[in-house]
């Protein structure tokens, strides 16, 4: 499966910091700006195979990692918000 991009830098910010462990369907369908179930089935796949060569577990069976799904999108979560902190400063708005 093509690897999805998250729908903007605010949003993955907010989700990141808002839940710092695990998310569940509603997080990542905002955070890659998609509405299909199996379309998010199909990216809970791809984490949870990337947990599990890591061994991490979550509390909840039907949630995943946070950072995982970060790392599965190739998200720097530093970088984005580096980015995001100086288009605030700047007075420019991100493009969604």
């Amino acid at each position: 499966m093509k690897k999805r991009q998250p729908y903007n830098a605010e949003t993955a910010l907010r989700i990141y910091y808002a839940y710092p462990n695990e998310i569940g369907n509603t997080e990542l369908k905002e955070l890659f700006n998609v509405s299909g179930s199996s379309t998010v089935a199909a990216i809970k796949k791809a984490v949870r195979k990337l947990m599990a060569e890591k061994e991490i577990k979550v509390w909840n069976p039907r949630n995943v990692d946070t950072k995982t799904v970060y790392e599965y999108a190739g998200i720097d979560i530093a970088a984005v918000e580096r980015s995001y902190l100086k288009m605030k400063k700047l007075g420019l708005e991100a493009q969604a």
